[in-house]
Parts: structure tokens; sequence; C-alpha cells
């Protein structure tokens, strides 16, 4: 069983309220009380290795070498604006060295991936949209003991909107560490940090792609460079910038504008929930403006999420241009869908769902007891037997069988869940439960 995580308090950014601790139970850790900008300060200077860094050189290898996502990223780093980047992938692969305002790149490929440039961005600029933080006001509660303490912004008003400025940064420690940092178009985990001089880097990264399928990094060389000669970071041809690969988040107003061909989609139907609403998908253009690569979100109907991600690569927008160059676009590209209700999920009751549960105490009942405290719950089970959700769910009748467990049980710490099959299919499945407390 995986080890309990501590979770520190949790506040806006926005300057609403705590909203959480410890759960009750729990030690109560002390911790230091922080304002926003101080803890994104002190976690930069402790674990970012190019706020107020020395020169390094540092090899980050991704994946299991098994395409599409892996790759090899290599950073000599001498000043922020005096760098080299070799990095390889098996669909891009880019050189750039950068030394003032002059910059030579050479392409292999005429689309980067976000992905890549996540972890890219790690290892440069760890927090990329930190403007979206700054100045915002708010606290944060940091100490030894406090493992994730997080600052979160949410401008979202009524529903879906633009979601250019939504996101989260997580510390633990006292220093802080940078734990992860998300937002709409970026996020990346940090762990396993190591001394490097004074500060303590990360020697693992992590990231994800599509529907949320993980995507690890590890740096496996990181050094003092020593050598910082001109040599080593001259441009001795420069490239123009028509011919350098840019990218720029816009929001859903710039891309809705931009938009040339939006597909017709024919949604398919739903097991349940709604079948009318959005879904926010995160998209990448290239610089023509065809979608090249798209993400799960926000959306009104979970199921249908996957199927949007699909669809959202059939749009094409106008190239998005700035100062005469094109440049990729990445965007919340809101999509509504219309559904209908098919093959309901099935509920299942007493006797069928007690076949479905082993390794704990679950019994058939006919009448709640009347000592002790019982909730009707309902649990949802995926189709590989995974318990996924618990909540509050139809009352029991009074006289109808059934299933009575403890509360540690519906929660998944003792109780297994079969697969439900129908027709030698397996079902995601619901099942009506009572909770003894």
């Amino acid at each position: 069983m995986p080890q309990l995580r501590l979770v520190a308090c949790l506040l806006l950014l926005t300057g609403v309220s705590q909203i959480s601790c410890q759960p009750p139970g729990f030690p109560q850790f002390q911790g230091e009380r922080v304002d926003a900008d101080t803890a994104i300060s002190r976690a930069l200077i402790t674990t970012s290795l190019t706020e107020e860094g020395k020169p390094f050189h540092a090899v980050l290898v991704i994946g299991n070498a098994k395409p599409p996502y892996s790759g090899r990223i290599e950073v000599l780093w001498a000043a922020k604006q005096k760098y080299k980047i070799v990095l390889v992938s098996p669909t891009f692969s880019q050189t750039r060295i950068v030394n003032g305002e002059e910059v030579m790149e050479a392409d292999s490929g005429d689309y980067y991936p976000r992905w890549i440039e996540n972890f890219v961005d790690a290892i440069l600029d760890p927090i990329p949209m930190i403007g979206n933080f700054r100045g915002r006001g708010g606290f944060v509660m940091l100490g030894p003991q406090i493992t994730n303490s997080c600052l979160r912004r949410d401008d979202r008003r009524n529903g879906i909107t633009d979601v250019t400025t939504w996101g989260d940064i997580c510390f633990s420690g006292s220093k802080p560490h940078l734990q992860s940092v998300l937002t709409m178009n970026y996020g990346v985990e940090f762990a396993d940090w190591k001394s490097f001089g004074k500060k303590e880097i990360a020697r693992t990264y992590k990231t994800d792609v599509r529907d949320y399928q993980e995507i690890v990094g590890h740096l496996t060389t990181l050094e003092e460079l020593r050598d910082t000669s001109e040599d080593l970071f001259a441009v001795k041809t420069r490239t123009p910038a028509d011919r350098q690969i840019t990218t720029a988040f816009v929001s859903t107003q710039k891309e809705e504008s931009l938009v040339e061909n939006a597909p017709t989609i024919d949604w398919p139907a739903v097991h349940e929930g709604k079948t009318e609403g959005y879904m926010i998908v995160y998209a990448r253009t290239d610089r023509t403006g065809q979608v090249r690569e798209t993400a799960k979100h926000n959306s009104d109907q979970p199921g249908l999420e996957d199927f949007g991600m699909e669809q959202a690569l059939r749009y094409k927008f106008k190239p998005l241009v700035v100062d005469g160059v094109a440049m990729q676009m990445e965007m919340p590209l809101v999509l509504h869908f219309t559904s209908k209700i098919a093959d309901p999920l099935p509920m299942l009751t007493g006797t069928e769902l007690l076949k479905q549960i082993s390794g704990c105490d679950a019994k058939l009942v006919s009448e709640i007891p009347s000592s002790g405290r019982v909730t009707p719950t309902s649990i949802a089970v995926n189709e590989e037997g995974k318990l996924t959700g618990e909540g509050y769910g139809p009352k029991v009748d009074v006289g109808s069988p059934a299933v009575l467990v403890k509360v540690n049980l519906a929660l998944g710490l003792d109780c297994h869940f079969a697969p439900f099959m129908r027709n030698g299919t397996a079902w995601y499945y619901h099942g009506a439960l009572l909770v003894s407390h």
C-alpha cells in the first residue's frame, strides 16, 4: 500500500481563504506562513538551475527509448542569454545556441511538441507563466514536515471560460523545494532532489500527454561547466526569425477569430451524465495553423474527452503571424457537444453487487442496523475492477437486501472489486451499498 502523503494547507492566490490542512486524526505540523511571492522566489533560488545559478552542463534522458515519447536533451548554460541546447526525439530534433541577441537554430521536423518543451522549460524556466502568479497576494505554509503546500490561481467564472490564468504551484519542505507546476499549457512534477553546489536540483521530472499518460525524464548528468568561452557559444550564422520555431499561447477569443476550418462533429452516445455541454481541450498547432497535439483538460462529460481530443486534431486555423513571422499556437479549445444516453451503466445492488466484492467482510442485510451510524453510498468501479469513486448514493429501502461494509472497506483498503462482465465484455459499473461507521 502506498504511503500516505501529508498534505499542508492550501490557500488561494485570489485571496479567498484557507481551504484545508491535515485530515482529522493526523498530527498537526508547525510551519512558516510565507507570502506567495516570497515562496516562489525562495523555491527558484533553491531548486532552479538558472535562478542565480552557476554555469552547468546537464543531460536529461526522457522515456525508455520507445517512440514517440522518448528523447535526450543536453544543455550547456552560462547565463540566461548565453546557452546551447541539443535535443533529439523520434519526431523532432533541434540545436539552438543563444548568445545575447544572436540565435542559431537548426531543426529537424516542422513541429515542436509541447511534451518536449515541458522538459526544456523544467531545466531552463521551471515556472514559465510566473507572471500569472506573482503579485496576486495570498500565503502558503512551509515547514520541514510539510510535503505538499500549494498556491492556486483560477479566474474562471460561470463554468468553462478562458483559462489562460488557471494553474497552481506546489512546494515541499522549508527551503522550499519546487514540487510541481501546473498551468493550462504546462505541467511538470519534480522529485529526487540532490545537492548541486548550494542548490538542490531534482533528478526526476514527470509530465503527461493526451489522456494523462505519464512521461518521465531523468537528469543523468549534472556538472559545473568550467569552459564558458565564446567559442562554445559562438553563433557563426544567425538564423532569421522566420526560420526559428516559436510558440505563442493565445486566448479563446483570439483562436476563435483565426478558425479556418471547424469540423462538423458527430458526437457518440454516452452511458451516463450530461448529454449537452462544453469541454476544453488543450490544442497546439504547427506554424501553418494545423492542430498537431491535443490533451485532456476539462469537460462537462468525461466520457467524451477522448473523442473530443481526436476531433480537435481536425481543426485548422489561419497562421498566427507576429511581426511577419508565423508561429505555432497553443490554446484552450472549447468544444460544444450534444449526445444521448445509450446502454446506461449498470447499478448493482444486493446479491448481484455482493458477487463482485471479495477480501473483506461484506454481507447482505435486510434491515438497517439499529446501532451505530449507517450511510447509503454509491461506488464506481472501472473495467479493470478498480474503485474509482465513492459518494452519496440512493437510499436503500428497509426490507430490501443490501450490501453492508465498514467504512474503511468502502474506501478500498481491504475490499476488492471484480470487473462486471456483460456478454463477454467488462463494463464500468456502479454499486449501491451501506457503510457502517
